[in-house]
Formats: C-alpha cells, structure tokens, sequence
C-alpha cells in the first residue's frame, strides 16, 4: 500500500491526475528475470609496454533483474526495477534501481538509472560482443593512458551521458510516442551515482539536464529510425568547465537488412576537454540466423591552456559477428574483431601505441 501511495502522491503533485481510491488495487508483485553473457576467445593484443595480453580468455557479463508492476483503479500502472550484478562489482553491486509511473501520460522514472539522452540514442545493430558499448576493451586494454573512457563516452560509444554520469539519480519523463514521434527530459541534480547525502555544489558537478526526442516509423516494410539529444550540467566544479554531450543516430531496414550510423560528441570538466566518436553497421538477419558488420571511430583532444598535449587518444574498432537463435532467450554468437588505440603525450610519455585482433564465441542466454 505504501509503493501505491508513493506513486499516486507523485502523480499528484505533478497536477496530472486528482487522487483515486486504491481500494481495490493489487499489490505490486516482483517477478525474477534478467541475462548472462559468457564468452570464450583468443586475442594477439600488442602492447608498447611490458604487457603481454596475448592469449585465451574468458569474459563474462550477468545481471539478476527484479522487477514488479501493478495498475491503480484509475489506469495508473506503478512499477520497480532494481538490477543486481551477478558477477562481483565492489563499486557499484546494484546497476540499477528505480520507480516507474506510467499512464496515458507518458511515463516518469524516478531513481538510479540512466538519463533520456542515453536510452532514446539509436545506433546499428551490432550481434556480437557489441563494439559501441566497451565489450572490445576486455580483448584489446585500454591501457596506453588515452584521455577518455569506453563506456558513456564518445571515445567509446556513442550512448554518451554527460560527464559520463550514467546511473546517478535523476528524474526522467518520457511523453506517449504520438506518429511516431517519443520526447524524454531528465533532471540530474549530481554527478554521483548511489549517493544518498547533501550536494556540495561548490565542490560537485550538480543540476544537471537532458533533452532526447526520437522517431520510429515502419512504411509498408520500410522502417525508419531517428534520434538527436543533448545534455549538460549548470553548475560544475569551481574553476572548470561545465561537461556536456550530446548524440545523432539513424536506423534504416527493409526486409532482413538493416543500416544504422550514430555520432555523439562531448566537453569534459578540463579545458580543452573533448571527444568525439560514430559507428557505421549494416546487418541482415532470416530466421534465427544474422551476421552484421560495425566500425567505431573515437577521438580525444585534451590540450591544456598552456598548449600541453595530455593524452590525445585516437580508437578505431573494426568487427564482424553472427548470431544462432538456439531457441527462446538462448542465442549462439561470435566475433572477429581487431581494435587500434593511440596516444600523444607532450606532457610525460610521448606517443604509444596497441592493437589486437580477437575471435570470440559465446552465448547470450535472457530470462
């Protein structure tokens, strides 16, 4: 009765609806579900350093997700999603974890979980170890010190969030997709993710912001994708610049072939501070059979006011994958990748190099 009343208070309060009777509601019911990932393969990274990353490995991703939903007398569903990571993450256990309120209104989440800029992106369909998200940094290391991380960021992915934010709290409200058209605005009051205390604003990065809008749209066999967003913090650290991002993606399908291509961009706390990165793909798929193929192109310039280079990095990842649907929530996948980094540094190293070509197998089970 109590998550009942949090969410018709919430909804309230907003001035959407007056409040109901929830006499005769159910209570919410959380059911069990989520993935898990395991992948076997072989990589010849090459590396400057002493490091020898050549060899066998065995990577592996898994969540446990719970999640529950009940409507209200009135239409007003009231939902939670919580998602814990299977494998030992010291540093942040519970990906996930927020409310849902959704009606004819559209639909609000309140809690730990990623901004409107992020989930409303598009980008290629990719079936294999996924080269638009990080997966390739477990086969080839980011470890030549290029300015600028994989996950969130445009030297990466182009599913960016500003300052790389990721599940800090926030308040998002998506509006009902009408002809095709979905909007999505989130309010991001810190940078920090799980973070229960007082906003320092002298000292955080706070009151931050997003905007994202979409179109989906299928013509008589012919489907089209769009997307554009763009996110930013008010009130940065004192003395540093205030970090944004923002994102572009095209779909386009027809059949069992589809294309897709996405570019973001960001600015970071630091002056000079930006990256940039986009992906090209192309895939077809019949039956339980797809095979698809994807480049990821990322660059870093961080360059101080005193004109230091301080780890420019530069990233190219090129891959081709397949995917078997074994049956249900059960698909066979692979594969063949070769992934490039470089970087310059005036300030202390000079410039360094690693690369690597990698075959991995795995399967993606879903439940």
């Amino acid at each position: 009765m109590k998550k009942i009343l949090l969410g018709t208070t919430a909804i309230v309060a907003a001035g959407m609806i007056a409040a109901p009777s929830v006499d005769a509601a159910e209570k919410l019911k959380v059911s069990v579900g989520g993935y898990m990932e395991q992948w076997f393969g072989y990589t010849t990274a090459d590396d400057q350093s002493s490091a020898d990353y050549q060899g066998f490995a065995n990577v592996s991703d898994a969540e446990i997700h719970f999640k529950g939903m009940t409507t209200l007398d009135n239409g007003i569903s009231v939902g939670v999603n919580v998602q814990l990571e299977a494998n030992s993450n010291p540093g942040d256990q519970i990906d996930e974890s927020y409310l849902i309120v959704k009606g004819n209104f559209g639909e609000i989440n309140l809690g730990s979980e990623n901004s409107a800029l992020y989930k409303m992106n598009y980008g290629p369909s990719d079936y294999g170890i996924g080269i638009n998200s990080g997966d390739q940094t477990a086969w080839v290391p980011n470890s030549i010190g290029a300015s600028g991380g994989f996950f969130r960021s445009p030297f990466g992915s182009t599913n960016v969030e500003p300052n790389r934010t990721n599940d800090s709290e926030k308040l998002t409200y998506y509006t009902p997709r009408v002809e095709g058209f979905q909007l999505g605005v989130s309010y991001i009051p810190e940078s920090g993710q799980d973070d229960n205390g007082t906003v320092d604003r002298n000292s955080e990065v706070s009151d931050g912001y997003a905007i994202a809008a979409n179109f989906k749209r299928d013509f008589d066999g012919f489907n089209v994708g769009l997307s554009a967003g763009y996110g930013a913090f008010t009130d940065g650290v004192a003395g540093a610049e205030d970090p944004s991002a923002y994102s572009f993606g095209a779909t386009a399908g027809f059949g069992g072939f589809s294309l897709g291509g996405a570019y973001a961009a960001s600015e970071g706390t630091t002056t000079g501070d930006e990256e940039t990165g986009y992906t090209l793909g192309a895939a077809y798929a019949t039956g339980p059979w797809g095979v698809s193929v994807n480049w990821f192109h990322g660059e870093s310039d961080a360059i101080t006011t005193a004109g230091v280079i301080t780890n420019d990095g530069e990233h190219d990842t090129y891959s081709l994958n397949g995917k078997y649907a074994l049956g249900p929530g059960v698909t066979a996948a692979a594969t063949l990748g070769y992934t490039e980094l470089s970087t310059k540094n005036t300030a202390s190293a000079g410039n360094s190099d690693t690369d690597g070509t990698y075959f991995v197998v795995g399967m993606k089970v879903s439940f």
